[in-house]
This record gives structure tokens, C-alpha cells and sequence, in this order.
């Protein structure tokens, strides 16, 4: 083989060799993506099983997944309205996703998204879930959902506040339907472990 073909063949092959490598080691750009099982998956997200594949097409690659959720609280009612459900999903090392739901007194549509936005992004596309739902640009998901008629607790009519933050920039519709499919699944979830006594206005 003449000298000036010999080069790069030589490190054609060498590439060749590290890609390998790197791809069997899990290296970047080649990173194993971990597995995510519905029997780890919060409860608080509703079935497991359609929690994680939703999960699957909205979290960032990483090469493990863990879980941290909790709920608290039960049934609304006069005596108890101290229902809280939380869920965090962490990646190697920081969080990738997180989402939660409390009882609050419901609010207007206007006085609702002000409370739930965070400082700086106001920029909200609205969709049709329980009273009135939100997905903002940076990814923030908010339901308020129907829960308590006025005269169950005091103080008028109570409704569950439902939020799923997705730390990521990823912007496809994929990962934006995602994202409003477990926020719509954690309200239903919340809505039912309550014994809510108004319609919860959540999508089928």
C-alpha cells in the first residue's frame, strides 16, 4: 500500500477502534440510557406502567434513573384538607424532574397561572384540563383541578394544584404532550385519593 494512503487508513482505523470503545464503556457520545420501571415510578403519577413510558420519551438521557416520592394527607374533608403528594426523579447526579400536588382555595384563571408561574416565565401556552391548565416555555406544567365544593371546607370551594417541572430545555411536542399527560395523570391520581366531591374536568 503506497506511504500516502497508509496514514489515513491507519487512523480511520484507530477512530474506528474508539468508537468502539467509548460506545462499549458508555461513553459520551455514546451513553447507555438506564432503564425505568413502572415498579419504581411514584405512585402520586398514576399507573405505573403509562407513567414510565411517558417518562421514556420525557426525560433526558442519562444512565440511571431514581425515584423519591411520598404522599401524604388523605381524604378532604372539614376536619383535613392537608393532602400533599410529591415526586422527584433524579439522574446520576442532579434532578431531572419533579412534580407535586397540594389543596388550595380555588382561584381565577388570572390569579391561578400568577401564583404557579415562577419569576421570569410568563410565557404560557394554555390547554383544556380541570379549571384551567398551563405548559410554560421553560417547561412547567400547572393543573387546577376541581376537588371540594364550597361548604366541605371552610373558606368556599377547594381545588388540587397539580405541577410537573421538567428541568430541561427540551422543547419537542413530544416532550410538551408528555409533560401535560403526567401532570393530567397526577391530578387524576390526587383526585381520587381525596374523594374529591366535584367532577374533576380532566381530559379521558
Amino acid at each position: 500500500m503506497p506511504k500516502k494512503f497508509l496514514i489515513p487508513v491507519t487512523a480511520l482505523v484507530v477512530a474506528c477502534l474508539a468508537a468502539g470503545a467509548f460506545y462499549a464503556l458508555g461513553l459520551p457520545p455514546f451513553e447507555k440510557r438506564g432503564k425505568i420501571e413502572a415498579a419504581k415510578v411514584c405512585e402520586s403519577l398514576g399507573d405505573p406502567k403509562k407513567a414510565a413510558s411517558t417518562l421514556r420519551t420525557v426525560l433526558p438521557k442519562e444512565p440511571e434513573y431514581s425515584f423519591r416520592g411520598r404522599v401524604t394527607g388523605g381524604l378532604v374533608t372539614q376536619q383535613s384538607n392537608e393532602f400533599r403528594s410529591d415526586c422527584a426523579v433524579y439522574g446520576e447526579e442532579k434532578t431531572l424532574l419533579s412534580a407535586g400536588t397540594l389543596v388550595m382555595e380555588t382561584q381565577s384563571a388570572d390569579s391561578w397561572a400568577k401564583y404557579s408561574l415562577e419569576a421570569g416565565d410568563e410565557a404560557r401556552e394554555n390547554f383544556d384540563a380541570g379549571s384551567g391548565g398551563f405548559i410554560t416555555a421553560g417547561n412547567t406544567v400547572a393543573i387546577q383541578v376541581p376537588c371540594a365544593k364550597a361548604g366541605t371546607i371552610p373558606g368556599g370551594e377547594y381545588s388540587l394544584r397539580v405541577v410537573v417541572d421538567l428541568r430541561s430545555n427540551e422543547a419537542s411536542d413530544d416532550v410538551r404532550r408528555g409533560l401535560k399527560d403526567l401532570a393530567v395523570e397526577a391530578g387524576r391520581f390526587a383526585h381520587k385519593e381525596t374523594d374529591c366531591n366535584l367532577p374533576s374536568k380532566l381530559p379521558e
